[in-house]
């Protein structure tokens, strides 16, 4: 992922939280990191030039973070959302 992506992401997802400063924007860099590989893990194949996974990773991130000290499950329009993706990865071929 490049720079501009990530600088990208990062303030879609302080914006999500409602941060307006620079406080947290390393752990939150880490956070879109770890989202990012967790979904790769859960089987996704992820294109971050496209803005629906940037969002779907922005939105696991928030969840992330928001989760932290208690336990909430996955919000059902997130679970959708990576069954979709991963029903259109099987559905393409040769990936």
């Amino acid at each position: 992922m490049d720079e501009q992506i990530k600088a990208t992401l990062l303030e879609l997802l302080k914006l999500d939280l409602g941060f307006k400063h620079t406080a947290r924007d390393v752990y939150l860099t880490v956070l879109i990191s770890s989202s990012e590989k967790e979904l790769t893990r859960k089987g996704l194949v992820l294109s971050m030039a496209e803005i629906d996974d940037q969002m779907l990773v922005v939105d696991y991130a928030a969840w992330l973070y928001r989760n932290r000290q208690e336990y909430q499950p996955l919000p059902r329009n997130i679970q959708i959302r990576i069954h979709n993706r991963a029903i259109q990865k099987a559905g393409t071929p040769n990936v």
